[in-house]
């Protein structure tokens, strides 16, 4: 089946199987013969599912699809942008933060992940998801916090939250308490404490942004890389996110004051040797990209400060 519906009016797209990553997923909002597309995926999954989705529910994709509308701009979100676009002649809507990734994708490893040469090159020749091999997107609407998007008798509002990219969103659906996490939270599947940030990202942004998500009447969550999750399940992420972020930025500090001077390289290689504290275990730059984030803000709060030459230590 292209589409499984969640509940009705609310579908999920998923692609295909991507180890560690789990399904990349796409959804629809489906009302009065419009639909809103959110996050199409990757370059080649979900990829042509949304269009046979579209199909299948009885809609036409060039008159009934009032948007794309895009979580952040990292490529396993913006990659299926293009095709979908111009299979659709739909508006693509993303935060203006994020809009320099959609229009030209060589910028997320360029700029939003912590790489030297060989590694910049090594994610030329990614094979999953967050492989960039797909064009460039103009967006048509830049999205700010507070937006409402329009579809049949429904309205999602935009929440900018700012901590896995600077640009995220997440999208709050009020009628039937829907919220569309992106990677917000629940980066990665069956796992809620395990997550990573680009370059761009904020961990005091992150966890600003669990706080406000989490006043808000959600029976639904659902994220892109985990199984939906709904009533209590759904408000049990906040809790588990919020103390992950937490326990990361703690094991940086404390690392720094056991050790007095340390080096990226040298807290990546503790943060792997410590079982308790969940970290991504792909692509090698996710690790050393979220430490200099919770470094970065430890260093605003005055509690951390770094050398000339990158060496950490604590205040």
């Amino acid at each position: 089946m292209a589409a499984r519906e969640i509940i009705p009016g609310f579908y999920e797209v998923q692609g295909k199987y991507v180890d560690y990553f789990g399904y990349v997923r796409s959804y629809l909002v489906v009302d009065d013969d419009e639909v809103l597309v959110i996050d199409p995926g990757t370059a080649g999954s979900p990829g042509r599912k949304i269009l046979d989705a579209l199909k299948k529910l009885g809609l036409q994709p060039k008159k009934s699809v009032v948007g794309i509308l895009c979580t952040h701009g990292h490529p396993d979100h913006v990659g299926g942008v293009s095709k979908l676009k111009r299979a659709t002649n739909s508006p693509v809507m993303i935060h203006e933060r994020d809009a320099e990734l959609l229009e030209d994708p060589s910028r997320f490893i360029n700029e939003r992940l912590l790489l030297d040469f060989a590694g910049r090159f090594a994610m030329k020749m990614e094979k999953g998801p967050l492989r960039v091999n797909f064009r460039g997107v103009i967006p048509d609407k830049l999205v700010q916090d507070g937006d409402e998007i329009k579809v049949g008798s429904l309205s999602v509002k935009a929440i900018h939250t700012g901590g896995h990219s600077a640009g995220h969103c997440t999208f709050y659906e009020p009628f039937n308490k829907v919220l569309f996490s992106g990677d917000e939270l629940n980066n990665f599947p069956n796992d809620p404490r395990r997550f990573y940030v680009d370059l761009s990202g904020s961990l005091p942004a992150k966890l600003n942004a669990i706080d406000r998500m989490e006043s808000l009447e959600i029976e639904y969550l659902l994220p892109s890389h985990d199984t939906p999750y709904f009533f209590d399940d759904a408000k049990l992420q906040f809790s588990e996110v919020r103390d992950a972020v937490r326990q990361f930025q703690n094991h940086a500090l404390e690392n720094l004051k056991a050790r007095g001077e340390v080096d990226i390289g040298q807290l990546v290689y503790d943060f792997r040797r410590l079982s308790s504290v969940p970290i991504p275990e792909v692509l090698e730059a996710l690790l050393p990209t979220t430490i200099l984030v919770a470094l970065e803000s430890l260093k605003k709060a005055g509690l951390v400060r770094v050398d000339q030459s990158g060496i950490w230590s604590s205040m």
